[in-house]
């Protein structure tokens, strides 16, 4: 007999995704799931079946690289779902993270030069900055919205200076980049804006470079000369700005009601402030706003953790699983931010392996200074609403519920 499928709509993933995934966890590796309207999909449960699900060569992001696919690509479905217009397919098709292998290689080495430990370091000035702006500007009000009035504003601007946004074109290009995560804005209209802004802009760093992501994506190249092609850049800042921009907004509220409701950890951190970096990685596991990996597809018959797998099958890692498994993490259920794990051992929060996310060290940064303003250096901020009267977008499938808003007060 079949085992029962799985429903990740489930009032229980909602209410409490961190107990359902442990009930999941405990009862296999593996569990198949299914979505409204959607394919039954496998459910990777484990943080190291997830970490090596994510270095298989065997699972691809692109199901069309599965031999024998038939039907529409990834693109086209990505393409028709978000009603885009036909031109959109060159720069969804040039997405780095929906190719495998050495299509995907190759653009990561070409990118990365974009992203250096030494260009991240060198933002941490002007983060400060913005961020102590938008706190004087919160206090003097007295009261607002941590989102609306911080953290969305912060990444935002960060974002748009990393990828080098004439400071008079940014309040147009942040309304763009919210469009994307707002149900009721014309997403296609947005995105055309951005496209055709972005490829403005290509055309001017080209001519005057300057010192900024754009700049570095047109100049780049490998020892065998080969550039990004302008379909390529221009996907690699539509990345950014939906990777970069909003999930880093939507960790920061997150992490602050983490430290809120762990007070002694909250206070550990005022006595020691030179343990935060070490922190934000316990943070970043506990208030991660992203559920799951995006799917793999077995490119053959195989075993996955004892369970057969058959060609063509999806694997969906779940990141709120794999950040409370016990095998990793002794108390996961605890928020520690003096948390010592062994070599090897860490976190899903930005995934692992090919695709482990070229702004991990960028979105570390953030939350760091950002945490360091809002609760180490000030006390006096205070959630002005019951926990229960805060309000959620409508959940995804998998766990996500992003906060609509935080209503505080300095």
């Amino acid at each position: 007999m079949d085992e029962p499928i799985v429903s990740l709509t489930d009032p229980e993933f909602v209410e409490d995704p961190v107990c359902a995934y442990a009930r999941l966890r405990e009862r296999s590796p593996l569990v198949r799931v299914g979505f409204p309207g959607g394919p039954r999909v496998w459910l990777i449960t484990r943080n190291e079946d997830i970490k090596t699900a994510l270095s298989d060569p065997r699972l691809v992001v692109d199901h069309s690289n599965v031999p024998g696919h038939r039907g529409p690509s990834l693109v086209d479905q990505m393409v028709a779902s978000l009603d885009l217009p036909d031109e959109f397919r060159d720069y969804v098709a040039a997405n780095m993270m929906l190719k495998d292998g050495r299509d995907h290689a190759r653009q990561r080495r070409l990118v990365t030069p974009a992203f250096t430990v030494r260009r991240i370091r060198e933002l941490r000035p002007r983060i400060e900055e913005i961020s102590a702006r938008l706190l004087d500007d919160l206090a003097r009000k007295g009261s607002g919205d941590l989102i609306e009035d911080y953290s969305s504003p912060l990444t935002g601007t960060v974002i748009c200076e990393l990828i080098g946004i004439d400071e008079a074109d940014q309040p147009q290009v942040r309304k763009w980049m919210n469009d994307y995560a707002d149900a009721d804005a014309d997403l296609a209209e947005s995105a055309q804006g951005m496209v055709d802004y972005v490829r403005k802009l290509i055309v001017r760093r080209r001519a005057e470079p300057a010192d900024d992501m754009i700049s570095t994506l047109v100049q780049t190249s490998d020892e065998d000369g080969d550039r990004l092609s302008e379909a390529e850049i221009i996907s690699m800042v539509l990345l950014v700005v939906n990777n970069g921009h909003h999930s880093t907004s939507h960790f920061i509220p997150n992490a602050v009601l983490a430290l809120l409701d762990n007070p002694d950890q909250l206070a550990l951190l005022r006595a020691g402030p030179e343990a935060l970096p070490h922190a934000v990685h316990e943070l970043m596991r506990v208030a991660n706003p992203v559920p799951a990996a995006g799917p793999r597809y077995a490119t053959e018959d195989l075993e996955f953790a004892g369970t057969p797998i058959r060609r063509g099958d999806a694997l969906i890692g779940s990141l709120v699983s794999a950040n409370h498994d016990p095998d990793v993490f002794p108390e996961p259920g605890r928020c520690d931010v003096e948390r010592v794990l062994p070599r090897g051992q860490s976190h899903l929060a930005f995934g692992a392996g090919p695709h482990y996310c070229t702004g991990a060290a960028l979105a570390n940064l953030e939350g760091e200074i950002a945490l360091d303003h809002l609760m180490l250096r000030r006390d006096t901020l205070e959630v002005t609403v019951d926990r229960a009267d805060l309000t959620y977008t409508e959940a995804t499938p998998g766990g996500a519920r992003l906060l609509d808003a935080l209503p505080v007060r300095l």
